[in-house]
């Protein structure tokens, strides 16, 4: 589904100011979601802020886990569990914390919501404060895309030929196009 909208002077019969934009499809409730990595920071749910147990201040980090020389998953804890305390990004008041340049670019391979799932070690214990990012299957990426895939799809059914010689038809007579489009 589309939204469209434009200004038509009535005088002029010039049309400016086209926009076209998808309606929002149902989007992801954060009940399915406790990560979303957005432009330049990542915002945390407070059910994730209650899972890391983490407050204003605290560090976060984010690494990257191999399985079998094969498999790559992104997981989060706080800092002090991977490294020392002090490195890693400090979380804010508004549970969002700075993340930029290819680790962002590196995250988002893997995609843009994430919901947090046990981290199970080569032993197969649970660590606590430790999860797996896991991908929520419809990011925002997916939802643009089939959207734009609508909007192509309706441009090329308005062939310019089938509007006119349906115009023909309704009018009854040959008619002037006085729209610019």
């Amino acid at each position: 589904m589309l939204n469209i909208s434009f200004d038509f002077d009535e005088v002029t019969q010039q049309v400016t100011n086209i926009k076209v934009v998808p309606k929002a499809a149902a989007s992801v409730s954060s009940k399915e979601f406790d990560l979303e990595v957005e432009d330049n920071k990542i915002s945390l749910t407070a059910n994730a802020i209650e899972k890391l147990n983490v407050v204003a201040g605290d560090r976060v980090a984010i690494n990257y886990w191999t399985v079998d020389n094969q498999t790559t998953y992104p997981i989060i804890s706080k800092a002090e569990v991977f490294t020392d305390g002090a490195d890693g990004l400090k979380v804010t008041k508004k549970g969002t914390f700075s993340f930029k340049g290819q680790q962002r670019t590196s995250l988002l391979k893997f995609g843009n919501l994430f919901k947090f799932t046990e981290f199970v070690d080569k032993n197969g214990d649970v660590k606590d404060n430790v999860f797996v990012l896991s991908p929520v299957e419809d990011t925002r990426e997916t939802l643009e895309q089939e959207a734009m895939d609508e909007i192509k799809e309706s441009v090329a059914e308005l062939d310019s030929s089938k509007v006119e010689s349906e115009m023909s038809e309704i009018i009854g007579e040959d008619y002037e196009d006085a729209l610019p489009f």
